[in-house]
């Protein structure tokens, strides 16, 4: 059951902030307003409900899920607000009956005419508890916290010139899981990014940035300094770079230094769109105070005249900032497929696969998941899909031996009033 203050709290600190905006901001308020409500019920069969090796049991789960979509538009108010209830009964009674929430909540105000600007956003869901694994496709509960990242940011744009702007601006940043053994973390972040455009479709960036986080943990204070450059040789292509150091101070007197970039490239050739990208970022890891993640990843799509095809592959490895401990590594490749039949006929396929290996020998090093659906919309913004997944734990690519398979049959019915 979530708890209630972790959920209110942030809630009501990112819609009171952008009320206050919008009264700052109330001369310009016209604008367009669309509420959209949605329903959708599904029914699963599942025949591993607890992802079991040796003790498959099989239920029926039936989901109501309730939801509404809120747009505001206007020339100095945006607002963007999308919440959907999900209740879960299990009918042979594996677990309790669920209730969870899912939110996400952007909105900005122009509190100055092109010079002073806020932000605020809200994001409530259910997230993996690995890092390196996410599980949420696969299971409803197993491995599983409810995470709320809600975020503030008053910034000024100093405009030097006509081609060289400089945001200037404070990010606070609330990071809460409850229900799990997930670390709250509270970010306090000052920055400066400067853009300058050399010529058209050619920018150059350089930022800094100083963090205080405070965590259930410990504390520490970070200063990250980079500089990067964008350019855009074609249309739909491009290619960019962002490299700098990012030097961390912990409470408990241990330091650490750190090399961080962000680079790739991006070509449409018409026919296909490759992406090659590698980046070093800390990443938000539930059970870790500080995470540094190196990936790299490559990815190809071809779209069809009624559809797409795609293939993709990345590796990255997981290192705790705090000790310097490298405890992860990932491999992992994924495929989809996507055709329509009719203009109310899609059917869809996608396989994935990961390999993770860890210090501890526990949990299963190999992932592997395959599915299919087909889904028509009728009158009205009615829409029926019918999709199966399957999916395979192992110790050994080559062994099913003391495997967890789950297969799971979902049919859903959705209506967008």
């Amino acid at each position: 059951m979530l708890n209630s203050y972790k959920v209110a709290a942030p809630l009501f600190m990112m819609f009171g902030i952008l009320c206050a905006a919008g009264g700052a901001a109330r001369p310009a308020l016209a604008g367009d307003f669309k509420l959209t409500p949605t329903l959708s019920l599904s029914e699963e069969f599942n025949d591993n409900i607890l992802e079991s090796a040796t003790d498959k049991r099989s239920d029926f789960v039936t989901r109501v899920q309730p939801g509404a979509a809120l747009l505001y538009l206007a020339p100095s108010l945006n607002g963007d607000l999308r919440y959907n209830f999900d209740y879960r009964n299990y009918a042979r009674g594996s677990r309790g009956d669920e209730k969870t929430n899912n939110l996400v909540l952007h909105g900005s105000a122009e509190l100055k005419e092109n010079f002073f600007y806020v932000e605020v956003s809200d994001r409530l869901s259910r997230v993996s508890l690995d890092v390196a694994r996410d599980v949420t496709a696969d299971s409803l509960f197993v491995n599983q916290t409810d995470q709320n990242i809600a975020s503030v940011s008053p910034y000024l744009l100093w405009r030097l010139g006509e081609k060289t702007v400089l945001k200037t601006g404070y990010l606070f940043t609330d990071t809460r899981y409850w229900s799990s053994s997930g670390i709250d973390k509270q970010a306090h972040r000052a920055f400066a990014d400067l853009n300058h455009e050399i010529r058209a479709r050619l920018n150059l960036t350089a930022g800094y940035a100083f963090s205080r986080v405070d965590t259930e943990q410990v504390q520490y204070d970070q200063h990250d300094v980079s500089t990067g450059v964008r350019y855009e040789y074609a249309d739909k292509s491009f290619l960019y770079g962002r490299i700098g150091n990012s030097w961390q101070a912990f409470s408990d007197s241990r330091s650490a230094s750190n090399l961080f970039w962000n680079a790739g490239v991006t070509n449409d050739f018409g026919f296909m769109v490759a992406t090659v990208d590698t980046r070093v970022q800390y990443t938000e890891d539930p059970l870790t105070s500080s995470t540094k993640e190196t990936s790299y990843s490559a990815s190809l799509t071809k779209p069809l005249l009624h559809g797409a095809v795609g293939l993709s592959g990345s590796y990255s490895e997981y290192v705790a900032t705090q000790t310097g401990v490298q405890d992860r590594r990932k491999a992992a490749f994924s495929g989809f497929g996507r055709y329509e039949v009719s203009p109310r006929f899609t059917a869809t396929v996608a396989a994935t696969g990961d390999r993770v290996s860890r210090i501890t020998t526990d949990g299963y090093p190999y992932h592997l998941s395959g599915s299919a659906g087909v889904s028509y919309g009728f009158n009205y913004d009615i829409t029926a899909a019918l999709t199966y997944t399957y999916v395979d734990y192992r110790h050994e690519l080559d062994s099913d031996a003391g495997a967890r398979q789950t297969n799971r049959v979902i049919v859903q019915l959705s209506k967008v009033f």
